[in-house]
């Protein structure tokens, strides 16, 4: 990033955002890889809905009077499916904390992130923002909540601008929570292992490297957003036979087994569209192959 795009750069707040951890620094502690290198940058890595959380979210928005709020704090998948109750409180409590409390501060835009859940459209539906949600899962419902709460509070008279960010599978070195099967196959054999048992899912996954993710986020910092807009991000849309092959390629004598599987519920049959492009001018770019070389190398 340019220091010119860097100076010119809103004061964000940023919350969540652990789901990835770099490589440790020089003194030994670990950092988040989804990080900003912009002048006035803050990070709340926890939020959760009680009481007393919900009033140390509005009066943290109310003291730093962020111009943005990137909200990536949740519970994912697997934690869903493990405690309903919790994930209900932390994604859709939470993330109605974070609204409120970016209203009542004036805040210009809220950018908060979700996995893509299955959807189906109305009609022919140009792009995300026009299609019904479908979730298949805890998470899924609680994060199609966010959408519906963002499309009822953008009316309101002090309300920011609020983009919903649809992801798919982001993948790269460091990635600890969530989902991780893809992520683990490229692992097992950067560890040594040279014979992969692998789910051999019968449909293309979404593979969005993590600096095409962070990418689409530091724009959506400083791009002109409309009132209230929802637009999928998805990289390179791959069998996970694909990824096998490539790493064939790279290790002689890795051999590995398919075992039919079945993929967990997601909108893995989502398209970019003209939605992210027409809102940001930017979509992901990276191919599965030069991102596991990435892994591989990091």
């Amino acid at each position: 990033m340019s220091a010119e795009r860097a100076t010119e750069a809103a004061s964000i707040l940023i919350t969540g955002g652990c789901g990835f951890w770099a490589p440790r620094s020089p003194r030994g502690h670990a950092r988040p890889a989804i990080r900003s290198q912009r002048p006035t940058c803050w990070t709340a890595p926890t939020v959760r809905s009680t009481r007393s959380d919900t009033d140390a979210i509005s009066a943290l928005v109310a003291d730093l009077r962020p111009e943005v709020i990137v909200h990536l704090a949740a519970g994912l998948t697997d934690a869903g499916e493990r405690d309903p109750v919790a994930t209900t409180r932390l994604n859709a409590l939470g993330t109605t904390a974070i609204f409120t409390a970016a209203e009542a501060a004036r805040t210009e835009r809220v950018v908060y992130a979700r996995r893509r859940s299955r959807r189906s459209a109305r009609r022919r539906a140009p792009s995300a923002t026009h299609t019904r949600l479908n979730p298949g899962n805890v998470y899924g419902a609680t994060k199609a909540f966010c959408e519906h709460l963002a499309a009822a509070m953008c009316t309101r008279p002090n309300a920011p601008a609020y983009l919903g960010l649809r992801f798919g599978y982001v993948y790269g070195p460091g990635r600890v929570r969530g989902w991780r099967d893809v992520q683990m196959i490229v692992e097992r054999v950067r560890a040594g292992e040279r014979h992969l048992v692998y789910p051999d899912y019968p449909d293309p996954l979404d593979w969005t490297w993590i600096d095409d993710a962070a990418e689409v986020l530091l724009r959506t910092c400083e791009q002109p957003l409309p009132r209230n807009a929802v637009a999928n991000v998805v990289g390179d849309k791959r069998h996970v036979r694909d990824a096998i092959a490539h790493l064939q390629r790279r290790f002689r004598g890795l051999t590995a087994e398919g075992v039919p599987a079945r993929a967990p519920p997601a909108a893995w049959g989502a398209h970019q569209r003209r939605g992210l492009e027409g809102l940001l001018g930017y979509v992901p770019s990276t191919t599965l192959e030069r991102g596991i070389d990435r892994m591989l190398a990091a």
